[in-house]
């Protein structure tokens, strides 16, 4: 694959990372050798995404009305309505990596597009993406790679 003009960007809901891919050419044995390496762009860490509901929302199940207060009687120890904020909140992340995806590529104009993101939530970030960020995309990796030594990650795609 010729990798001119690449960006490289991995992802999950809590982080973000963006590569330049680099040609790296070399005299071996008299042989012009060219390789290929990564170069940070972008390390991006998404704080909400690493908090837990507990630690989001201002009130504990049952806190309210428990019977040492005034109002014991009217709203007893229940947990109320379920609310789907765990959906929302990753709804939102994704949101977040799809805008901050679309920045980079805006600003930085790639030829191509390299992407790594979770199969779990893949399909829903491509489609968050604007369409001038997908008119580069060459390949989309469902799978986490964020983690993955930087030196490994080309080899993925």
């Amino acid at each position: 694959m010729n990798y001119e003009d690449t960006m490289v960007i991995v992802a999950d809901l809590g982080e973000l990372k963006a590569f330049h891919v680099k040609k790296n050419e070399g005299m071996v044995e008299n042989e012009l050798k060219i390789s290929y390496s990564l170069e940070m762009l972008n390390d991006i860490s998404y704080i909400d995404a690493h908090k837990r509901v507990q630690d989001v929302v201002s009130d504990s199940a049952g806190r309210l009305g428990t019977s040492g207060t005034p109002n014991a009687g009217k709203w007893g120890s229940s947990t109320g309505e379920p609310h789907n904020l765990e959906n929302e909140r990753k709804r939102r992340s994704i949101k977040d990596v799809a805008n901050d995806i679309n920045m980079i590529v805006k600003n930085e104009k790639p030829k191509q597009l390299l992407l790594a993101f979770p199969q779990e939530t893949n399909a829903q970030l491509i489609d968050a993406l604007t369409q001038e960020t997908k008119a580069v995309l060459v390949k989309n990796v469902a799978s986490d790679l964020i983690n993955t030594r930087t030196s490994e990650i080309l080899s993925h795609f």
